[in-house]
């Protein structure tokens, strides 16, 4: 079997409907693509393609285009944290990759349905996904908090798909956050003219339990906060990094937020 991330497909029917199989192809891929802009950002997406595919079991072996180990692993590994049972999401798992997770269990459902789904990493059995990943995914989705608060960050996204949102890159975590907008053209307009600027977003910050921003419901405020090119640039000192390394960021941002 190649290296790489693969997903072994086990009916529960004899023989495997394609509908199965196109569904869980469109899972997947949707899966990789949040994964994938949380660790590289939306400019940098990584390109997967496939370098094996079998069919007694359905049998699907994908590899980044780049070949950076890195994101098999990391889909590998937070595959494995969340069927095992958690309340901490696994890094680069943000909410719109963890309701990628949840929305898997229409896999399991229905006549054209699976019985289990193996995730391998390079080879070696990472997880298995089965019909409680609902259950497993909201464990996480419910383990947070949230309170009125602020997050900064750049925005490089605006969703006006139903409910209007723009996504930031949260300052202290890197992590994408959406937020929702109230309704209203002018808060669209607002965010176009905001697009790809350094922004403040005020409203209902949800978090997860080690910290972490989410996203932001509510949105009360949306406004410029890039730095004045002309005022000299303050100067902190090492203080800040030293921690994060000594405790690692998700114990630093519970300490910085009073979480115990």
């Amino acid at each position: 079997m190649a290296d790489g991330l693969t997903f072994v497909i086990n009916p529960a029917a004899e023989r495997t409907p394609i509908a199965l199989l196109e569904k869980s192809l469109v899972d997947i891929r949707r899966l990789l693509r949040h994964v994938g802009e949380a660790m590289y950002g939306p400019s940098d997406q990584i390109q997967w393609v496939v370098s094996e595919l079998r069919s007694s079991a359905p049998t699907i072996t994908l590899q980044p285009e780049r070949g950076d180990g890195r994101a098999v692993e990391a889909v590998g590994y937070g595959m494995r944290v969340i069927t095992a049972g958690t309340d901490e999401p696994p890094q680069y798992f943000t909410e719109q990759a963890l309701e990628d997770v949840k929305k898997m269990r229409r896999l399991f459902r229905g006549k054209a349905s699976a019985e289990s789904i193996f995730v391998l990493t390079n080879g070696e059995r990472s997880a298995v996904i089965e019909e409680d990943i609902s259950d497993k995914v909201s464990r996480i989705l419910t383990a947070g908090y949230h309170n009125l608060g602020s997050l900064e960050g750049r925005m490089d996204a605006i969703n006006v798909h139903g409910s209007p949102a723009v996504t930031i890159w949260d300052r202290v975590t890197g992590a994408p956050v959406r937020c929702r907008l109230p309704e209203g053209e002018e808060w669209i307009t607002r965010a176009k003219d905001l697009l790809r600027k350094r922004v403040l977003v005020a409203g209902d910050v949800h978090y997860f339990v080690n910290g972490a921003p989410r996203s932001i419901l509510d949105v009360t405020d949306l406004e410029d906060a890039s730095p004045d090119p002309s005022l000299p640039r303050a100067e902190f000192g090492s203080i800040p990094d030293k921690r994060v390394l000594e405790v690692g960021a998700a114990e630093w941002l519970k300490s910085v937020r009073g979480i115990s």
